[in-house]
């Protein structure tokens, strides 16, 4: 309860967990946008294939285990990510109707990204663009919501320094 009275980074412990956080989070993104790549491709054509296979190149489509799986993890990792991210949202210094436009885009495009993929495997191929959608709206989304966090940390901390 104390946290949420005086907000992140009141302690000097704290700051150092969110920067770790935060650090984290940009190498997870970094490396989540390299293996999108590498799987999928940033193209139409590579999304397409990537679902519905090609028999050209030996790839199977992707099964219906297959996407339960992954939906599944994603669904638990996407919702922790979701939540950790909105909570600390709320402290930073953005106005609230912008953190409510953040929380309602980012909520909004990891559930069209989860369920892209089933749209493209089992209803038809041009779900592909939604799926390339989705997945740069949670990208870039994402990384305003970090800039944003690390802006109200970082600056929070020196106006008390100054204040001080």
């Amino acid at each position: 309860m104390h946290m949420m009275m005086t907000g992140p980074a009141a302690r000097p412990q704290a700051k150092i967990i969110l920067t770790f956080f935060y650090l984290y989070f940009l190498l997870h993104w970094v490396t989540g946008i390299l293996m999108f790549r590498d799987k999928l491709g940033f193209s139409y054509q590579g999304v397409v294939r990537y679902f519905l296979g090609d028999p050209e190149q030996f790839m199977n489509p992707r099964s219906f285990a297959g996407l339960l799986e992954v939906t599944h993890f994603h669904l638990f990792a996407m919702g922790l990510f979701f939540v950790v991210f909105t909570h600390l949202l709320m402290f930073s210094p953005l106005k609230e109707g912008i953190k409510t436009g953040m929380i309602w885009l980012l909520g909004l495009s990891l559930l069209v990204d989860i369920g892209s993929s089933w749209l493209i495997r089992y209803v038809a191929a041009p779900f592909a663009w939604l799926k390339l959608g989705s997945f740069w709206t949670v990208q870039i989304v994402s990384l305003i919501l970090l800039g944003g966090l690390l802006t109200g940390l970082y600056t929070r901390t020196l106006a008390k320094r100054t204040a001080g």
